[in-house]
């Protein structure tokens, strides 16, 4: 019973120790990104065997099923001829050759962009050896070399012949370093090979005890061998010398089974268990991925640099891709034991991150360890340095870190964040659950002074413009204006600011002397003068519309000011000039940070190193190391649908022309990019259809359904952040009538209607014969009687024509007789002056006779009244219908009214002076009874 009991504490002892050394210390190696590919996401087996990369960027995967082939969004499997698993692969110049069991070959792209497969062993099946197995595949100059353990299958890509050399039972080994193809053999000796001939170059000393040879690598000028469990040798003297590298410990107990050398001359070495070791170019260990820290499993099989530098792991189950050099390193806690990061700080050379499982640490720019700080169990919210002291805000309340202690040296319960209060070096302005409280340093030593009163709302999100005046923004309930007293203890006002909308995630922040507000509306400053917030519009794009996730913003040291979106983090930075700002993008969207909303957060940790808090870890990133280059888009392809059943990929490089029944169409698109953290969107557009290009989106692909006949081109780009590609893709189709619309079709239409008509026309053409004989008679009698109406036309006119010229004549007429009357005021004159001038010119005289003799000649009085009544005929008679009162003087005044004549001229022709002509124009209007508006003479010359 004891010794039971003995057991069951000793096991309990142990568990313990586990788990208080695990919670001490966690195993934080950040990483770069790997992007992980299971069987189920490929559509094939679970082991993989090779992996190479075409001229394109897309990437083939040797695998039991066959030939996988990836463009960045989307897999295809291509499977092998005899379904035999795929071994080796090998992309040299246009083609992808693979090697596998008893068949090697090249795949090329076909015109309707799948691929096809060429078999190059055909020609020789009968000649292979009974379980053939080609292992590795080399190009070199026009030869590609397929090396199985006993062959070497020399292809002339020109003249397309196949020769081969045989070492029975000796085993091959084939390896490309330098453009120089090397050869290794089962008897241990190492050649180079030359224009077809074997130079030996190094025997492997039998003592030794190596059997096969993982690789060759270029080091220095020198020539180094991979082992499986002996490490590495280098060839000196036809012979292996140890190299003795600080990795050789880890080699001797990995077992690796392929390595490959980078551009960069650093290695990343394949195990069977161990997972991938990533060695400098001095023997450094550098980094190991393994399950543990990412890595889907841990036996690889084969290793592969593609263009951008990412190492594809071709593994015993799945395949992986390590973005060796993107800017990001990440750090996933796959146990559970660290959590969410909600902050973290710099301090005395320490990188300290604060999760939901406490406070850890760790010293900077190192791999080591995180560790846990114990007492801090539990929900970290914020870090605060204050010189030599930091100081953590905790659930449960304010602790005091020194190293790797905590003290805590104040219960606030939910401490959100801390503030320097302006003038006050010695306090602190804190944040919590339930208001606001001051901390207060004495003697060194951090203690809360007091709880201000007047103001129990959480304060998570808070500033301070001077020492007494506080903003307080609320999710929930809007921002607060609050005033303290002079001494600290309560607020003098507490005002909640009515005009500005409360928005979910909406957040707050000082940006140097500034005070930003964010909402989904955009970014709002406080104007200084009326203490309202007004939208800024150099600010505001910094959020672009439709990404707004959360209003939390972090202004830096650097002054940069971040803002957490939806695809992206954004941030701005002083432009070239004053008051100009430089927008820049990450392309980490909300999908990797999965942070809860409004709690991101992001550090900088070094001058352009930041770390960004995520759900179960952090990432850390180097802005120098940002990726500007550009990108291209390719054409996949282009799939014609009939119904569901019924689908086709048809030529992409040539102009499409499809029935009406096939108007379906589906395009693949995509961009060759393997980067985790990379999110690629794309926008389209249908000429024929809607010229507008469409929204950018993820998707790789879209579907147009039952499309009206007619002309399209389709176009397509992508972007990558805010770098739009450098190319746009374009297909040309056309899409026929259908038949009731065709040539055919119309031409029949035509010829019905041509006949319909014929007939028509012969059946009416009798009847309008008939009609026409009728119509003719009917038409002459019609010329006829139209030439009687002509000549009673030309009559009535000739006899218009008369009476205008006999008008004219009596109008010429009438002028003559104003020009007696005229010429009979001159005599009067005359008559009157000679009177003046001379007592002899009396009545008697003779020239006063005659004047007088043709002043009052009836004769001229007698012609202006047939003058006038030949112009005008029947005014007379209609103003004195109208008027019966008129006596004859009246009529003569209105006659010379009619003439439109002035006062001036008619004094002389009544031989009256021109005021009795203004009192006659007077009286006339009585009689006529015209208002004051109406002119005489307008009303003369109306009648």
């Amino acid at each position: 019973m004891h010794t039971l009991n003995a057991f069951h504490f000793l096991r309990f002892y142990k568990l313990a120790i586990v788990l208080f050394f695990g919670l001490q210390f966690l195993h934080a190696q950040e990483t770069p990104p790997i992007v992980k590919f299971s069987a189920s996401e490929y559509g094939a087996e679970n082991q993989n065997w090779d992996v190479t990369q075409n001229l394109e960027g897309y990437i083939y995967v040797a695998n039991n099923e066959g030939l996988l082939e990836y463009d960045g969004s989307r897999w295809v499997l291509y499977p092998s001829l005899n379904n035999a698993a795929i071994r080796s692969l090998s992309s040299y110049k246009d083609k992808v050759y693979s090697g596998s069991y008893m068949e090697f070959g090249y795949w090329t792209k076909n015109d309707k962009g799948a691929m096809d497969y060429h078999s190059i062993s055909e020609s020789i099946k009968e000649k292979l050896f009974e379980d053939e197995i080609i292992w590795n595949i080399e190009g070199l100059d026009k030869y590609v070399i397929f090396q199985s353990y006993d062959r070497l299958y020399f292809y002339d890509t020109d003249s397309k012949e196949l020769n081969f050399s045989t070492d029975k039972e000796n085993n091959y080994r084939l390896f490309k370093v330098d453009q120089k193809i090397y050869l290794q053999k089962y008897d241990g000796r190492i050649f180079n090979l030359e224009n077809g001939t074997e130079k030996l170059i190094a025997t492997i000393p039998k003592d030794l005890n190596i059997k096969f040879l993982l690789n060759i690598f270029s080091i220095n000028d020198g020539l180094v061998v991979l082992t499986r469990t002996k490490g590495l040798y280098k060839i000196e003297n036809r012979t292996l010398k140890k190299w003795h590298i600080p990795a050789d410990t880890l080699l001797q107990h990995a077992r690796v089974f392929r390595g490959i050398q980078l551009k960069d001359k650093s290695f990343m070495l394949g195990t069977i268990s161990k997972g991938i070791v990533s060695m400098s170019i001095d023997g450094q260990i550098t980094r190991v991925f393994n399950q543990k820290n990412g890595l889907s499993n841990n036996t690889v099989l084969n290793l592969f640099e593609d263009a951008d530098a990412n190492v594809w792991a071709a593994l015993d189950n799945g395949l992986d891709c390590i973005n060796r050099q993107s800017y990001i390193r990440e750090y996933n806690d796959r146990d559970g034991t660290f959590g969410t990061t909600y902050t973290s700080i710099t301090h005395d050379k320490k990188l300290y991150i604060g999760t939901n499982q406490g406070l850890f640490y760790k010293n900077l720019d190192s791999d080591e360890n995180l560790k846990f700080i114990k007492g801090t169990e539990g929900q970290v919210w914020s870090l605060y340095a204050e010189n030599d002291q930091l100081l953590c805000g905790h659930n449960n309340g304010v602790f005091s870190i020194t190293g790797n202690t905590a003290s805590l040296v104040a219960h606030i319960d939910g401490t959100w964040d801390f503030k320097p209060i302006p003038d006050q070096p010695n306090k602190l302005l804190v944040g919590h659950y339930s208001g606001l409280a001051i901390l207060k340093n004495d003697a060194g030593l951090w203690k809360l002074d007091h709880k201000i009163k007047g103001f129990e709302i959480s304060s998570r999100f808070f500033e301070i413009l001077e020492t007494r005046e506080i903003w307080v923004n609320h999710e929930t309930k809007g921002v607060y204006r609050l005033i303290l007293n002079s001494d600290l203890l309560s607020f003098d006002s507490v005002t909640l600011i009515p005009d500005i909308e409360k928005s979910k995630g909406s957040g707050i922040v000082k940006m140097g002397k500034d005070l930003l507000y964010t909402n989904r509306n955009g970014i709002f400053k406080l104007e200084p003068s009326t203490r309202r917030f007004v939208k800024d519009s150099t600010l505001s794009p910094l959020i672009p519309e439709g990404e707004y996730l959360s209003g939390k913003l972090v202004f830096d040291q650097k002054e940069r000011l971040w803002s957490f979106n939806q695809t992206h983090i954004g941030y701005t930075q002083k432009g070239p000039l004053n008051n100009m700002v430089d927008f820049n993008s990450i392309p980490i969207g909300n999908n990797w940070r999965k942070m809860t909303l409004s709690f991101e957060n992001i550090t900088q940790i070094d001058n352009n190193k930041y770390l960004i808090g995520k759900t179960n870890g952090y990432l850390l990133i180097d802005l120098e190391k940002i990726p500007n280059k550009p990108h291209q888009i390719v054409l996949d392809k282009v799939g014609v649908t009939k119904n569901e059943k019924d689908t086709k990929d048809v030529p992409i490089l040539e102009e499409g022309q499809f029935s009406y029944k096939r108007s379906t169409l589906k395009f693949h698109y995509s961009v060759p990019q393997y980067d985790k953290y990379t999110n690629v969107n794309y926008q389209y557009q249908l000429e024929g259809l809607d010229d507008s290009w469409s929204e950018w989106g993820p998707a790789p692909s879209v579907t147009f359904e039952k499309l009206p006949f007619g002309d399209y081109v389709f176009r397509a780009r992508s972007k990558i952040g805010k770098h739009i590609s450098t190319n746009t893709i374009q297909y040309s189709f056309v899409i026929a009538r259908p038949f009731y619309l065709s040539n055919i079709a119309l031409l029949a239409y035509a010829l019905l209607i041509f006949g319909v008509g014929f007939l028509v026309h012969k059946s009416y053409k009798t009847y309008y014969r008939r009609q026409n004989r009728k119509a003719m008679l009917e038409s002459q009698r019609e010329m006829q009687l139209k030439y009687i109406q002509s000549e009673q036309e030309m009559i009535r006119l000739t006899n218009e024509k008369l009476n205008q010229e006999i008008e004219s004549k009596n109008r010429e007429l009438a002028i003559s007789t104003m020009s007696l009357i005229k010429r009979n005021e001159l005599l009067r004159r005359v008559k009157k002056e000679l009177k003046k001038s001379d007592d002899t010119f009396n009545k008697t005289h003779p020239v006063i006779k005659l004047i007088d003799k043709n002043l009052n000649s009836s004769k001229d009085r007698k012609l202006f009244m047939e003058a006038f009544n030949n112009t005008d005929r029947e005014f007379l008679t209609r103003a004195k219908e109208l008027h019966p009162n008129l006596s004859s003087n009246d009529l003569k005044f209105c006659a010379y009214l009619r003439l439109n004549l002035s006062s001036k001229e008619i004094a002389p022709l009544l031989n009256i002076s021109v005021k009795s002509v203004e009192v006659r124009r007077s009286r006339l209007r009585k009689k006529l009874d015209l208002k004051r508006e109406t002119k005489l003479t307008d009303y003369i010359l109306s009648i």
